[in-house]
C-alpha cells in the first residue's frame, strides 16, 4: 500500500512539471497568467470569448453590431456594405460598463498597429453610449444618438451628425479625422431642437415671463438684445430631450458649422435661477444673478454684474470656467 501511494505521489509530480512545460516554473506560470487577464482588464482589447465579434465580410456585420454581438467588433480586412448599419446599445464590456467598439486595425505584440482597414456604408448609427471608431475608417455618414462618442485614431470619410448638442459636447474626436462636415441635427429627440416644446424664442421683454417659466422650453432662445425692468425668475421643473431637469439662456446665433455669429444682451435689475442644470451660454446678462439649484453653468456666458449663491454647496457645484464674471461671487449668508 505504502509503494502505491510513493507511485501515485510521483506520477502526480511529473504531471504538474508537464503542465508547467519548458522547465517554466510554477512561479513563472502563475506571473504568466496574472500578466494575460492584467492587460486583458487595462487594455480592454480582448480578443476571445464573448467580448468581441469578428468580422471577415458584410455578412457579418448585421450579427456582430447587434446587441447580441461582443463589445469588441474586430474586422480583418477592408468591408463594404450597401445597408445602412447600426451598431447597437446595451452591451457591456469586461468592466461592466456599456462601451462598442470599432476594432479596424491589427497589432503586434507590442500593440503597435500593423495594419488599418475600411468599413464602407451608407450611413452608420451609433446607439451605444461609449462608443468608439479606431484606428481605421468608416466610409460614409455617422450618425451619434448616445453620449461619448469616441475616435481615437479613427477616421470618417463623410459627416458626422449628432442628434443633439449634449451628445457633441460629450464626444472626444481630437485624436481622430472628419473629412465632412460635423454638425447636430435638430429632431424630436434632439436635446437642441429649436422647434416644438422644447423651445421659446425671445423677440422682447413681452416674451419673456411665459419663455422663462416652468410652462416654457427648456432652451430660451434669443433673437436679439432685450431689456426689461422686472425681475427675472428661470424656473425649474422643465425637462430636456434626454428627460433631465435642464433650461438654457441661448443668447446667441450660429452657422452651420456651429461657430457663434452673434451674441446677445439680457438686460434686468436680477435673475433668479430655480432649475438645476440651468446655463446662460454664449452671450451677457447684464444684472445680478441669484442661483438656488446645482449645477449653473456659464459655458461662454458672461454676468455683467454679481453671481449670488443661495448656499455653499450650489456654488461647489457650479460649473464657471468657460464664462466671465464681472462682479463678486458669493454665497448668501
Amino acid at each position: 500500500m505504502i509503494k502505491w501511494n510513493k507511485l501515485a505521489l510521483i506520477t502526480a509530480s511529473m504531471g504538474l512539471l508537464a503542465a508547467c512545460g519548458n522547465g517554466d516554473s510554477e512561479e513563472d506560470t502563475t506571473e504568466d497568467t496574472e500578466q494575460v487577464a492584467e492587460e486583458s482588464n487595462e487594455e480592454s482589447d480582448a480578443t476571445t470569448g464573448a467580448t468581441q465579434s469578428i468580422i471577415a465580410s458584410a455578412d457579418d456585420l448585421e450579427k456582430g453590431m447587434s446587441s447580441e454581438g461582443g463589445w469588441i467588433v474586430i474586422f480583418e480586412g477592408d468591408v463594404e456594405s450597401d445597408e445602412e448599419l447600426t451598431l447597437e446599445g446595451g452591451v457591456e464590456n469586461n468592466d461592466g460598463e456599456i462601451a462598442r467598439k470599432l476594432a479596424l486595425y491589427t497589432q503586434d505584440d507590442d500593440r503597435n498597429v500593423t495594419k488599418r482597414f475600411t468599413l464602407t456604408a451608407p450611413s452608420l448609427t451609433v446607439e451605444s453610449e461609449n462608443a468608439r471608431i479606431q484606428n481605421g475608417t468608416f466610409k460614409g455618414d455617422v450618425h451619434v444618438e448616445a453620449n461619448n462618442f469616441q475616435l481615437p485614431g479613427g477616421t470618417i470619410d463623410g459627416d458626422l451628425i449628432f442628434a443633439s448638442e449634449e451628445y457633441q459636447e460629450s464626444a472626444q474626436l481630437e485624436e481622430g479625422e472628419i473629412t465632412g462636415e460635423v454638425r447636430v441635427e435638430a429632431g424630436e429627440e434632439s436635446a437642441d431642437a429649436t422647434t416644438g416644446a422644447t423651445q421659446s424664442v425671445i423677440a422682447s421683454s413681452d416674451d419673456l415671463e411665459e419663455g422663462m417659466s416652468s410652462e416654457g422650453g427648456w432652451i430660451v432662445i434669443f433673437e436679439g438684445d432685450v431689456e426689461s425692468d422686472e425681475e427675472l425668475t428661470l424656473e425649474g421643473g422643465v425637462e430636456n430631450n434626454d428627460g433631465e431637469i435642464a433650461r438654457k439662456l441661448a443668447l446667441y446665433t450660429q452657422d452651420d458649422d456651429r461657430n457663434v455669429t452673434k451674441r446677445f444682451t439680457l438686460t434686468a435689475p436680477s435673475l433668479t435661477v430655480e432649475s438645476e442644470n440651468a446655463r446662460i451660454q454664449n452671450g451677457t446678462f447684464k444684472g445680478d444673478v441669484h442661483v438656488e439649484a446645482n449645477n449653473f453653468q456659464l459655458p461662454g456666458g458672461t454676468i455683467d454684474g454679481d453671481l449670488i449663491f443661495a448656499s455653499e454647496e450650489l456654488q461647489e457645484s457650479a460649473q464657471l470656467e468657460e464664462g466671465e464674471v464681472t462682479g463678486e461671487i458669493s454665497v448668501e449668508e
